[in-house]
């Protein structure tokens, strides 16, 4: 606990041996450097709740997995720069692909994070068409940088429940999905629960791929995609080979079953053979390694 003084303040001293007392206009002094507290009390005010604030922040502020959030870079980093990293418009190289790995995020900062970045480029689409509005005289006034959103475990930010937790990421997702398409901005999602996924997404889609599906309660998810005639086609599902899918929606006359091409190269996703290496000998394990990986 940090320490107050007779008056219910709380005091600290900065780097320079100046003292404040902490309040709104001075606390950004707690993201840039390390503060000592000069109070005589450990109870702090509001009965130890403003404390307890602090110490969570603080915790926050040193997480190095937070590091993107409050780390150096985050200070330092211009809007135009992030802007250009997640357009892939680098000075050095462009590219058509950006790939965000979030697994390392923390999760109860993953929604807000996944918000982050999907208001910023859903923003970024109008604002551009504005821009081409004002700016062409010729007619030709859409986006012509369009943009396609893919969110991979999707039900992990767009689940069909109103839990708290999710509500930063659903709502802007949700936002892309019914308005994306006019900015040039469009969304793809991908998950293992379909039944899972917000009904308000599943509503705006225009294209369904269903791989391989064995719970029953994800099958009549599908099943509700299809017309009563087709329905049969379902019980197909389980039997479906590595690379086969069942498609339906505006890019197919008719709902059918695809063989979908291998990737080149191919990504690393094979299951691991748990049987296999459970009857090898023990392997060793540098466990100093993993935790510095770990920190990273």
């Amino acid at each position: 606990m940090k320490k107050k003084d007779k008056n219910n303040d709380i005091l600290y001293k900065m780097s320079d041996g100046e003292q404040y007392i902490f309040n709104v206009q001075n606390a950004k002094n707690l993201f840039y450097e390390k503060v000592t507290y000069t109070g005589t009390s450990a109870s702090g005010t509001n009965n130890g709740n403003l404390i307890n604030f602090i110490d969570r922040l603080e915790n926050k502020i040193n997480d190095k997995r937070l590091d993107f959030l409050f780390g150096e870079k985050s200070r330092t980093i211009s809007f135009e720069e992030t802007l250009s990293e997640l357009l892939g418009y680098n000075e050095s190289t462009k590219s058509n692909i950006t790939i965000l790995d979030l697994s390392g995020v923390p999760f109860d900062v993953l929604s807000i994070t996944v918000s982050l970045i999907s208001r910023i480029l859903f923003e970024f689409g109008y604002y551009y068409k504005r821009m081409k509005e004002e700016q062409e005289t010729d007619g030709n006034k859409d986006n012509d940088i369009p943009v396609l959103l893919v969110y991979e475990e999707a039900h992990k930010y767009v689940p069909n429940n109103d839990s708290a937790k999710y509500r930063a990421s659903r709502e802007s997702i949700e936002r892309i999905a019914k308005e994306g398409r006019k900015y040039g901005i469009s969304l793809m999602l991908a998950s293992q629960r379909p039944s899972e996924i917000s009904e308000t997404i599943f509503s705006q889609c225009n294209n369904f791929l269903s791989l391989r599906l064995t719970n029953p309660t994800d099958q009549n998810y599908v099943k509700k995609l299809l017309p009563d005639t087709l329905e049969s086609i379902v019980d197909k599902m389980p039997a479906l080979k590595v690379g086969e899918g069942l498609l339906i929606g505006d890019s197919v006359i008719l709902p059918s079953i695809v063989q979908i091409d291998r990737c080149d190269p191919e990504p690393s996703s094979q299951d691991v053979p748990f049987f296999k290496l459970w009857k090898e000998k023990w392997h060793s394990l540098n466990i100093e390694a993993v935790k510095n990986s770990w920190e990273r």
